[in-house]
């Protein structure tokens, strides 16, 4: 059989050995298993076809008996038509360019795969009723962590609170032993790291974490001032406090640098007051006692009551007070 030409009669496998001669690199050792960095095309231009093992690791499953990783990345609020309608829009058009990475369950009999990365083309196929393109490998919590954090390192879609929610999560797991092993392991300065992690940790408190109906929002710098503040001597329960005040008002409307704000805000509120408590007698057999708190509320309890007291030696006493407490 004649071989192929391209016009002007230039043999494709003249090409072929041209670029064996340069000795360029692979396209398996630039691309992965499941994305070669060549071309088709240019694949059966040298002759070249991908290898069993990498085409056996493709699937195509029902994307409903696929659940996300429990370390995912990824807030639930992103699973909506609305924030998936590129890739509604796209896959029928152009099908599903790349697999998701997912790992094999036997244990769960709702699910047969747990997906490490590509939730949203779970979603948008899914929605399309179509089969979900994917890639099982054998993978360990650590090295399933270090690939999803390399897939989604550069997406704009991912808010940093939810990177920082990630790597605390991970910490906590003990994926890996320190902060600075998963900074080295990610390719992430360990300052990052550490910032995120105290960010992350501020939404740990309950109290905190009510105030945010959407925590991957929650601006990260902010967060990480509050969380540091936290630490100073009594910060942490005047800030636990004026975040139970929010809470009792109901107020949902606020925006998250505006929450963070007021409960930043509660420490310059209370750092003139100091905890205070003192007991006036009111005659021989009547006390008042006035406690002052951190953010600077007094209150008075008479525990005789107030039955048969002395009008003029309780003014006397609440002359005092007032001068006491300021």
């Amino acid at each position: 059989m004649a071989s192929s030409k391209l016009f002007g009669g230039t043999n494709l496998g003249e090409i072929a050995n041209a670029v064996k001669d340069r000795k360029a690199p692979s396209p398996f050792d630039l691309g992965t298993a499941a994305r070669p960095s060549l071309a088709a095309a240019e694949l059966a231009l040298s002759g070249r076809v991908l290898p069993t093992t990498e085409r056996d690791n493709i699937y195509l499953v029902d994307p409903r008996r696929c659940r996300p990783w429990k370390f995912h990345n990824r807030s639930l609020t992103w699973y909506t038509k609305e924030r998936c309608q590129d890739l509604i829009d796209s896959i029928p058009r152009d099908g599903q360019l790349e697999p998701v990475l997912a790992r094999k369950l036997n244990d769960d009999p709702q699910f047969d795969y747990e997906l490490v990365y590509g939730m949203r083309r779970r979603f948008a196929c899914e929605f399309l009723n179509c089969k979900l393109r994917l890639r099982v490998e054998t993978l360990d919590d650590t090295r399933a962590a270090i690939l999803m954090h390399a897939e989604n390192a550069d997406r704009q879609d991912i808010t940093p609170m939810e990177r920082a929610l990630s790597f605390h999560a991970q910490i906590e797991a003990k994926l890996f032993a320190t902060q600075d092993s998963l900074a080295e392991a990610f390719g992430v300065s360990k300052g990052q790291v550490a910032k995120m992690v105290k960010a992350a940790q501020l939404l740990k408190h309950p109290t905190v974490s009510q105030l945010f109906p959407e925590r991957s929002v929650v601006p990260v710098e902010q967060a990480y001032k509050l969380a540091a503040l936290m630490e100073r001597p009594a910060a942490k329960e005047v800030i636990l406090q004026a975040a139970q005040n929010l809470l009792k008002r109901g107020d949902s409307s606020r925006e998250p640098r505006d929450v963070l704000k007021v409960l930043t805000d509660s420490l310059d509120r209370s750092k003139k007051f100091e905890a205070m408590s003192r007991q006036y007698h009111l005659g021989p057999a009547k006390r008042l006692v006035v406690n002052r708190n951190l953010r600077g509320k007094v209150t008075l309890a008479f525990p005789q009551g107030l039955h048969g007291m002395n009008p003029e030696e309780l003014n006397a006493a609440l002359l005092q007070v007032l001068k006491d407490f300021g």
